[in-house]
Formats: C-alpha cells, sequence, structure tokens
C-alpha cells in the first residue's frame, strides 16, 4: 500500500476517533448540566454547507428542552477570531432551523467573553454552556421539574385543541372534518383526537369507520386545564432583512402581544411562518438572514404548525401566544399573556 495513502487512512482514523470522543463527552456534559436526557446525532444537513464549513467543523444534532439545536464543533484549538466564529454560525444557522452552538475544546477567557458579547451560543464540555437563546425553555424546565419532556401536547393536538375554542360552537368533530381547515391529514388528526382523549380533555367514540370527539368541559377550562401542557408553536428564531417589499405575514412574538394587549415593547417587528416551508419563503422573497441581531430589520419565528390556520386578523391567534407566553420570567410580558384570556369573551 502506497505510505502516502496508509498515512491519510491513519489520519482519518485519528480524527473520527478525536470526533467520537468529543461527542461523548460533549453528551455526558449537556446531561449533566441540564439534568435531562440528551443525545447526540450526526447531522446529515451538511451536503448543503461549503466544503469550508465541512472539513472545518463536526456537526451533532440534539433536541433540547424541545428545541432542535445544532452543534458545530472544532476539534482542534480554535484559530478563528470571535467575528469569524459568529460568521461560521451565521452561515450554519442559514441552512438549520433551530439554534446553532459552536463547541470545542477549550476556550481563552477573551474569547469566551467576546463570543457572549456577540451573543454567539457556545458549548465547552466540562466548562461552560451559554445558549441565551434556551435560557427561557431551560428556565421552565428547572423551576417545573415534575413536567418531563413528553408531556407536552403534540403540535396537532394543540391545533385541534385552539381549533376548537377559538371556533366554537361545534360540539362533535372527526378527522375529515377538520382535516381541510388544520391542513394535516385526517389520519394525525386521529392521532391527535386519541392524545386529548388519554388526557381527559374529549372524549372519542367510534361511529362507523369515523372517530368522534366531543371536548368534556367548556373552552376557558379546558385551557386552563391543559395549560401545564401547552407547548410554544415556535420552532425557530431568524433575525432577518428584506432585500424587497416584505411580503404578507402574520404580527407574532410580543409584537402580536403589543397589538393585543397593554404591553410596551422594544422589540424588532416580529412575524410568523410555518416551519415546513420557511427556506422557500426567504428564497422566494428575497429574505436574508443576518450575522447579528443589531443588523436585522425584523425576526421571523418558524411555527410547529401554521400560523394562518388560527389566525383571524393581522396577527397570530391569542391561544398560541398565551401558550408560548404565560410563564415568562418577565413579568410584564407574562401578565400580557393572562390578558388575553382575561378580555376574551368566552
Amino acid at each position: 500500500m502506497n505510505m502516502l495513502v496508509f498515512r491519510v487512512m491513519l489520519e482519518n482514523e485519528a480524527d473520527t476517533e478525536k470526533a467520537r470522543d468529543f461527542a461523548n463527552k460533549l453528551q455526558a456534559y449537556l446531561v449533566a448540566t441540564l439534568h435531562m436526557p440528551i443525545k447526540l446525532d450526526g447531522w446529515e444537513g451538511g451536503t448543503s454547507l461549503s466544503v469550508f464549513l465541512v472539513r472545518r467543523y463536526r456537526f451533532y444534532g440534539a433536541t433540547i428542552a424541545d428545541q432542535p439545536c445544532l452543534f458545530m464543533a472544532a476539534l482542534d484549538t480554535p484559530d478563528a477570531t470571535p467575528t469569524e466564529i459568529a460568521k461560521h454560525v451565521a452561515l450554519v444557522a442559514g441552512n438549520f432551523d433551530g439554534i446553532v452552538i459552536y463547541a470545542c475544546k477549550q476556550m481563552t477567557s477573551t474569547l469566551r467573553a467576546r463570543l457572549v458579547a456577540k451573543g454567539v451560543p457556545f458549548a465547552v464540555p466540562g466548562n461552560q454552556l451559554y445558549i441565551p437563546q434556551l435560557a427561557t425553555d431551560l428556565r421552565e424546565h428547572f423551576r417545573s421539574p415534575d413536567r418531563a419532556r413528553g408531556d407536552f401536547l403534540s403540535p396537532v393536538a394543540q391545533l385541534v385543541l385552539f381549533h376548537y375554542v377559538l371556533r366554537q360552537p361545534y360540539h362533535h368533530a372527526t378527522p375529515s372534518m377538520l382535516a381541510g381547515d388544520l391542513n394535516y391529514s385526517a389520519m394525525s388528526i386521529g392521532r391527535a383526537f386519541d392524545e386529548l382523549a388519554m388526557r381527559e380533555l374529549a372524549t372519542v367514540e367510534k361511529l362507523g369507520r369515523e372517530k368522534v370527539l366531543t371536548f368534556t368541559d367548556d373552552p376557558r377550562n379546558l385551557i386552563e386545564r391543559s395549560k401545564a401542557a401547552l407547548r410554544s408553536p415556535v420552532r425557530g428564531v431568524h433575525a432577518v432583512r428584506f432585500k424587497h417589499a416584505r411580503p404578507p405575514m402574520f404580527l407574532a412574538g410580543e409584537t402580536a402581544l403589543a397589538e393585543l394587549t397593554n404591553l410596551a415593547t422594544r422589540a424588532l417587528p416580529t412575524y410568523a411562518i410555518d416551519a415546513n416551508e420557511w427556506q422557500s419563503f426567504f428564497e422566494h422573497h428575497g429574505i436574508e438572514d443576518c450575522h447579528y441581531e443589531y443588523e436585522a430589520e425584523a425576526v421571523i419565528e418558524t411555527w410547529r404548525y401554521d400560523p394562518a390556520v388560527l389566525s383571524l386578523g393581522s396577527t397570530v391567534d391569542p391561544l398560541s401566544l398565551y401558550a408560548r407566553y404565560w410563564d415568562d420570567a418577565d413579568e410584564r410580558v407574562a401578565q400580557a399573556a393572562d390578558a388575553l384570556l382575561e378580555t376574551r369573551v368566552w
């Protein structure tokens, strides 16, 4: 065998072992630090990245506090500047609908301080974890240890519940009846029926080949009873600027909350779109992800379900806003979320 080829094979094997060892240490550190089950998996989205990024980093996907995360690991001592690292994270974030986190074995205090100043998430196994985008989700996890992952309503079940509360009065529903309105298959809605019945929010009976759903309480009590199981509809957040005119979108986030309540906010104008279409939507309308939030003119949230399904006006629906903000760490925001229910005519 050619000695050069043999040397390359040994180097590749060593790199693979190094990557495996780093991934194991990172996963163990995340589990020990966050006190929740976390599993790192390989990421197949690297084909859309530049060769430079693929060669420089190893990528590991994970779900943390119900949010999709992607760790981009520099296995060698980092030689990139904070600005370069921030740029690399932003480039990867443009191809991943979730939170991109820089990871490395060791980090100087200067680099750490500058990444924090730039708002770049990072992880150093055994040393430090900084993910500001997850602050609320992690605070929620530590505040409510009895609400383990898996206790939340699925997006489809939450959509069925909110649709009923907002679109009454219908007393009974079948999957085929709701499929068109909710943009889900009858099979998915049927599974959501079973989930709601399991939580005793509704009953399900068979009528021929159809499932018939009947909710077991009035709308206000249904929301109160399901409160702890409601999940934020937001899957990803993008700071953006528009190359062309801003396309029609629903107001979301604190922008929508301020529109519907007395909340005063300085947040960038925030909008929501369906997570399933965000990449094509951005390309079609000339929307660019920004490296830094100060460069952005707006924020676009990608949602687990289509916000258009429940919206009746220029903003996203109030129940989805409530699901996101009812236990927000900012007391003003949490009170505004409560006001959404108090001002509603039930």
